[in-house]
């Protein structure tokens, strides 16, 4: 685990606790939580940008198959 030392506004803080203590968590696990979700959001562009490509790259019907064989590998 590591440990970061991070200097916020007040009136950020404030909000961080206020919500921590909305949500019923420490202020280190909203905060944690919080960041989780930030990265998740954009892995999640990353990805979709790239199936952007990926779709306009192959007719529909051989995306259709290709995806059908990437399911199919992943299980």
């Amino acid at each position: 685990m590591s440990r970061l030392t991070l200097r916020l506004p007040e009136s950020l803080h404030r909000k961080l606790v206020d919500q921590a203590q909305r949500e019923g968590v420490s202020l280190n696990h909203f905060i944690v939580f919080s960041l989780t979700r930030a990265v998740t959001v954009a892995d999640l562009a990353v990805q979709k940008e790239a199936f952007e490509r990926l779709r306009h790259r192959f007719p529909a019907q051989e995306a259709e198959v290709a995806l059908e064989e990437l399911l199919a590998a992943r299980t």
